[in-house]
């Protein structure tokens, strides 16, 4: 019984994410495509990305083939690296690959319906592309009484908004 679990455990140690033909996911090709993407953009050798990864340029060919998987925390140092959100590199990605997902893969059933209505009805604000564009900009401002400032003036904004629309709603 013991050698049946170190089987199972190795075979699935050994197939490091890759579908059953030994393919890699899809999902792993659309993050090598992006970090590739963004390499270029900024017109980076795979050389010189290597180098400020501490890596050889071997490795990123294998990463921008999806011979190798990225881990979380090399996903991170990528997006550090090349000036981009790590939500980057799962932008554009079709719905067919998102599908590849071992989730989708493995899970015996979908979300069951209760589940689905809890996450979508989430307000998440860190969700809006706005207010992470906000963060972003605020972020940058470099002069510290400016950005207390202006600190300020969303919170004032903020708390005035909701009088304004407060207001607007006796009026209706």
């Amino acid at each position: 019984m013991q050698q049946k679990t170190y089987h199972a455990t190795t075979s699935r140690l050994r197939s490091r994410g890759k579908k059953a033909d030994g393919q890699p996911n899809q999902i792993d090709i659309h993050i090598g495509n992006r970090i590739r993407l963004r390499r270029q953009i900024l017109k980076l050798s795979q050389e010189q990305l290597a180098t400020r990864l501490g890596l050889s340029f071997q490795q990123i060919q294998k990463y921008e083939k999806a011979q190798n998987r990225v881990s979380g925390s090399r996903l991170y140092d990528f997006a550090c690296l090349l000036g981009v959100d790590v939500n980057f590199f799962y932008m554009n990605m079709p719905e067919d690959i998102r599908r590849q997902s071992p989730r989708y893969i493995a899970a015996p059933a979908p979300l069951p319906a209760e589940i689905k209505d809890q996450i979508a009805t989430l307000n998440d604000p860190m969700k809006s592309e706005q207010i992470l564009n906000i963060i972003r900009a605020f972020i940058n401002i470099k002069n510290q009484k400016l950005a207390d400032n202006v600190y300020q003036l969303i919170q004032l904004l903020g708390s005035s908004s909701y009088m304004l629309n407060k207001d607007n709603q006796a009026d209706c």
